[in-house]
């Protein structure tokens, strides 16, 4: 039985069994279970092209590292809402010039409290890795409370694949939009 009408999937139903995919293998299974489905336009490739999977396959050389890409990319979210919430234009003259001013400028308050565990619960609210799956092999999921993207701009960083767009924003480490779409296993 099929989850979905092909001319009218319901999109609640598509984004929770997505969501509830443990892995890669569950997610490839319920693609090809919907082919009428996943065929529709509203498709589209990574990055715009056919061919970003060399550059997505070979990004990362451990597991480790791709996690790790993972948390700089929260870091640089929670960051650039600060800054959002700063009024400030990410790329002018009022901006941090570094992570460490950034950090200092944004999170001064929270430097300053000695109440060391509430600073730390502060930050595990706002970064999130959630394990789930087998436990030899899970699969991670990282949450954060960073910058919020409108629906509608949804593409963009998806399409920016490689081509910098945070070159001119100088308290971010990731630059070219990459992080996100490096994933590795072992």
């Amino acid at each position: 039985m099929s989850l979905f009408a092909p001319a009218a999937p319901n999109l609640q139903k598509l984004f929770l069994a997505l969501f509830h995919c443990p892995d890669e293998l569950a997610v490839e299974q319920l693609i090809q279970q919907q082919p009428a489905v996943f065929a529709q336009p509203d498709w589209k490739p990574l990055g715009g092209s056919e061919n970003m999977c060399g550059v997505i396959e070979n990004q990362q050389a451990s597991p480790i590292a791709a996690l790790v890409e993972k948390l700089i990319n929260s870091i640089d979210a929670t960051l650039m809402r600060k800054c959002g919430e700063a009024s400030l234009d990410p790329k002018g003259p009022a901006t941090p010039a570094s992570i460490a001013a950034a950090v200092q400028r944004f999170y001064a308050a929270e430097a300053r409290n000695r109440d060391l565990e509430a600073a730390r619960k502060t930050q595990a609210e706002n970064i999130q890795v959630v394990a789930s799956g087998d436990k030899l092999k899970p699969s991670l999921a990282i949450h954060d409370d960073g910058e919020w993207q409108h629906p509608a701009d949804f593409e963009h960083p998806f399409w920016s694949l490689l081509r910098g767009n945070k070159n001119e924003i100088h308290f971010v480490q990731g630059k070219y939009n990459m992080g996100g779409s490096g994933a590795r296993s072992e």
